[in-house]
């Protein structure tokens, strides 16, 4: 009878024991850092410096990756310095797969709390982008000046470099960028509105996003504008629309004067840009900052 029991004991044991062991041995090789969120490590920037602590649930080793911006870090995952908000990458190889290597991209902003939801935001914009409207600085313009006392009419529409300031090709490859990030998240733009002068309208065509481009001149830069400050503009045409999509708008840095976000999104480089979204009764939020170094992340 005892030995019945036993063979009873072994035979409803043994196979959870060795199902328990095959768990263990199949369980994934995983980061579990609260700040690694949608496949990002997100870190708070500081002026006196940064602390990295990349925590995985198995022995792993991390390393500076040879082909990407990156820094230095211990091989336990801990780096303390001091760097510029900006997305860098480490490598990072598990002890049990050391030929496998998987990279970490470590983006470093200002406002963790807004990253985190505008990365986020930017992931699930294929299916949630009820109400989202993308905000943008034009892409680098360097080329020419506004001739402000040009006898031309309407000069700041000119794609003319001796009548108005245009796009260079650094500005060419940054809107291309975007526009890339964008086709790689499938967000779905429904409409798309510029400012009236040319390096605003060019910005979104450097995208490539096959858009039939509107203009209003409540975006144009001050130099043709004769609201001062013009943000409510902004927000004004953010609520007039009623397109299904998101709302591309692409302006000048006067969006920035007097807007009550500003210190959100300094320094609001020429490429750089915000994220809105406006609920049912339309009234606006400010999800987070879009720096141009953001759309790394979805290259």
């Amino acid at each position: 009878m005892k030995l019945y029991f036993k063979q009873i004991c072994l035979l409803i044991f043994f196979p959870l024991l060795i199902s328990s062991c095959l768990e263990k041995e199949m369980e994934e090789n995983l980061i579990i850092s609260e700040d690694y969120i949608d496949g990002v490590f997100f870190v708070e920037h500081l002026d006196q410096g940064v602390q990295i602590k990349i925590e995985t649930n198995k022995p792993a080793k991390f390393f500076p990756n040879s082909e990407r911006q990156t820094f230095d870090i211990e091989e336990s995952g801990f780096a303390e310095l001091s760097l510029p908000q900006g997305v860098y990458w480490i490598d990072c190889s598990f002890e049990e797969s050391p030929s496998f290597i998987e990279t970490i991209p470590i983006l470093i902003m200002k406002n963790k709390a807004h990253a985190i939801r505008t990365v986020g935001s930017l992931i699930n914009m294929k299916q949630d982008h009820q109400g989202f409207a993308l905000v943008l600085r034009h892409v680098d313009a360097r080329i020419g000046e506004d001739k402000v006392d040009s006898p031309i009419p309407e000069w700041w529409k000119s794609c003319d470099p001796e009548v108005a300031r245009q796009l260079n090709e650094n500005g060419r490859r940054n809107g291309k960028k975007i526009g890339d990030a964008i086709k790689k998240l499938q967000i779905p733009i429904g409409t798309a509105i510029s400012s009236e002068f040319c390096r605003a309208v060019q910005t979104i065509e450097a995208m490539e996003l096959d858009l039939e481009i509107e203009t209003d001149s409540r975006l144009n830069h001050e130099n043709a504008n004769p609201n001062d400050p013009m943000f409510e503009d902004v927000f004004d045409i953010i609520r007039e629309n009623n397109a299904a999509g998101v709302q591309l708008l692409v302006g000048h840095y006067n969006m920035l004067e007097a807007n009550p976000h500003r210190n959100l999104f300094r320094p609001f480089n020429m490429s750089d840009g915000f994220l809105m979204k406006a609920n049912s009764q339309k009234e606006l939020e400010f999800v987070g900052s879009v720096p141009l170094f953001l759309w790394s992340l979805f290259e």
